[in-house]
This record gives structure tokens, sequence and C-alpha cells, in this order.
């Protein structure tokens, strides 16, 4: 997998910064995100599909599914994720305070048990 860690010099994204977190799908087949499309955009999050190999698989790979912030920064980059758990990242992701210490800590949807914060 591609090591970037924002996607902020990608110029086919860079309108979408600051203002929508980013789902990428580069997969043959991405209907299972595509079915997911309505929850995403209900969380102000973009659905970009990339089918067939181009700009966004070269920089990312292919296949994989990427989740960036509303900076273009990237939460989750696999070759292959769960919808759910990309629809989890993108809610913690906008519920997430930057200001916050604690923030990805406690909120984060893979954080350690209740009590291992001890």
């Amino acid at each position: 997998m591609v090591t970037t860690v924002n996607l902020r010099a990608i110029a086919a994204l860079r309108p979408l910064r600051g203002q929508h977190p980013v789902v990428i799908a580069c997969l043959d087949d991405p209907s299972q995100y595509e079915q997911r499309a309505e929850e995403l955009e209900g969380l102000d999050a973009k659905l970009i599909v990339e089918r067939e190999p181009g700009e966004l698989s070269e920089r990312l790979g292919r296949p994989s599914v990427t989740v960036a912030d509303r900076y273009l920064t990237i939460a989750t980059h696999e070759a292959d994720a769960d919808p759910d758990d990309v629809v989890k990242t993108v809610r913690w992701l906008e519920i997430r305070c930057e200001e916050c210490p604690q923030s990805g800590v406690d909120m984060a949807p893979n954080a350690a048990a209740p009590g291992d914060w001890l």
C-alpha cells in the first residue's frame, strides 16, 4: 500500500479541501460503497469511485479504499475496507475535536477497551 499521509497533492481533490470528508474507492466493483452513498452524503462526505485505473489508482494503489478528513489527511487506507468501518470512520472524523487533547483516543473507532487508559 502507498504510504501517503494526505491527498492535498492530488489536483482533482483540492476543491474538496476544507469542505467534505472523502471516501475514495479504487475498485473494479465499488457497488458495496455506492449502496452506502446516500448515508455518506448524509454525513457530508463525498464518495469518489474510480472503476478503471487512473490517477487515483496510481497514487493510492489498486484495489484500495481510502478515507480522508475534510483537510484531505488520510484516516484509513486499505486494500479491502468493510463499508461499515468506512462509515464509522467518517462519523468519527466528523465528531472528533482537533483541539481536544483526548481527540483520537476516547472516540476513535478502534480505541482500546475501557479501563486500558488508566
